[in-house]
């Protein structure tokens, strides 16, 4: 991959649901989740975080993983979903790069106290995991591979997640299993990639 520049600017999350990549770029059998993207709006937020990555809940932080409350000043997020798995892709913006730097390594941290815990989803309890890793440089910029594991209503699930903090943005993307493996193609290396690139082309419009 070509390096990339790091993410500069501050987009609202409106305009950051446009850098989310459409349902075209992905399989057929895959198509936008039907409520649309979640977005923080159309005005930068400055509060601070409601779920500190230091001491927030194994649970807490999966539930409300791809929303708001990360101490962000922008975010957006969507699934593109099929029968059985489907693609997650989320930005989150920081005002300063250190910022996204350290929420990166926080959830590296975080997931070495989560070997085990209790969540629920759609109102259905289950049993999950995290570990997590350095993963492939993205243009450049390092990444960490976050993986969750579990069983929820007698099925397994998998969330094979790729962050990478680059300026002041974090760009996530992951392939979700639900009794079956996560989807690979795109790789999650390519989708981190591309929405680096629309970032970039949207901050020069903005």
């Amino acid at each position: 991959m070509t390096p990339l520049a790091a993410a500069s600017g501050q987009l609202t999350g409106t305009q950051l649901a446009s850098v989310l990549l459409p349902a075209s770029d992905f399989p057929a059998g895959f198509a936008a989740s039907s409520s649309g993207p979640v977005t923080s709006g159309g005005s930068l937020e400055t509060a601070a975080a409601q779920y500190n990555l230091a001491t927030v809940s194994c649970a807490d932080f999966v539930e409300h993983l791809g929303s708001t409350g990360f101490g962000e000043t922008a975010m957006a997020s969507d699934s593109i979903t099929g029968a059985d798995q489907a693609y997650d892709q989320v930005v989150y913006q920081f005002g300063a790069a250190s910022a996204a730097s350290a929420w990166v390594l926080g959830v590296k941290s975080l997931a070495a106290r989560c070997g085990s815990f209790t969540a629920t989803d759609n109102g259905t309890s289950g049993t999950f995991s995290l570990s997590a890793s350095a993963g492939t440089s993205v243009g450049g910029h390092p990444t960490v591979e976050l993986v969750q594991r579990g069983t929820i209503g007698g099925s397994s699930v998998v969330l094979d997640t790729l962050f990478s903090a680059s300026g002041v943005d974090v760009f996530g993307a992951a392939g979700v299993g639900l009794g079956a493996g996560a989807p690979a193609v795109p790789a999650k290396e390519t989708i981190v990639y591309d929405l680096m690139k629309r970032q970039a082309a949207e901050a020069v419009l903005s």
